[in-house]
């Protein structure tokens, strides 16, 4: 999935991967940027930032790694 697929940020979802994590609720930070440069559709990975609910991390997950719950 590139950024053709919209998750507004706020987006709550269900984290399914990794297994430390899974079960987890977070929200959508965005997608994820490579570090060249400004923001164009080559320069964004197929992964998307995730903040953990309750926990001070932020995860790389691609989309097959979480659901969208709302």
């Amino acid at each position: 999935m590139h950024s053709s697929e919209e998750l507004p940020i706020g987006t709550t979802v269900e984290i399914l991967q990794p297994d430390y994590v899974a079960g987890a609720i977070g929200t959508v930070l965005g997608p994820e940027e490579l570090s060249e440069g400004e923001l164009s559709e080559e320069k964004l990975s197929n992964r998307w930032l995730i903040q953990v609910i309750g926990e001070d991390m932020v995860l790389s997950l691609t989309r097959d790694e979480f659901r969208v719950i709302r």
